[in-house]
């Protein structure tokens, strides 16, 4: 049996061959018992191999997600901590305001913290 021949006969099992060589070892195939053999032994080889298992393992699943994921749920968890503190911290912390009346040099212009009787003119 030729060496090219028989290295070439995993590509050929696989049909990565070109046309031509394709039918240059078919035709030794028929013609050459031993290079029928190395075939045949390739080809039980091969399909006897373990093969890969089926079902992914979870360390497989977690490596094949998506970071982006992760990394946009951990930041929007991160802004949405830091939006709350920074709301407590500005409530809790702004004085409060007390309703004082604003005086001109007339007298008291406006009183936010009286009510207007329901004959007044204003509003």
């Amino acid at each position: 049996m030729k060496a090219p021949t028989k290295n070439s006969l995993m590509e050929f099992y696989f049909g990565t061959l070109e046309e031509s060589q394709r039918l240059q070892i078919e035709k030794e195939l028929l013609q050459d018992p031993e290079v029928l053999l190395d075939y045949l032994d390739l080809k039980r080889k091969l399909e006897d191999a373990a093969t890969v298992p089926q079902k992914p393992s979870p360390f497989l699943w977690r490596r094949l997600q998506p970071v982006t994921k992760r990394k946009t749920f951990y930041a929007a968890a991160i802004a949405g901590l830091a939006v709350a503190g920074f709301a407590c911290l500005y409530i809790f912390t702004t004085p409060k305001v007390e309703n004082t009346p604003l005086i001109s040099d007339n007298g008291i212009l406006f009183d936010s913290g009286a009510e207007h009787s329901i004959t007044s003119d204003v509003l």
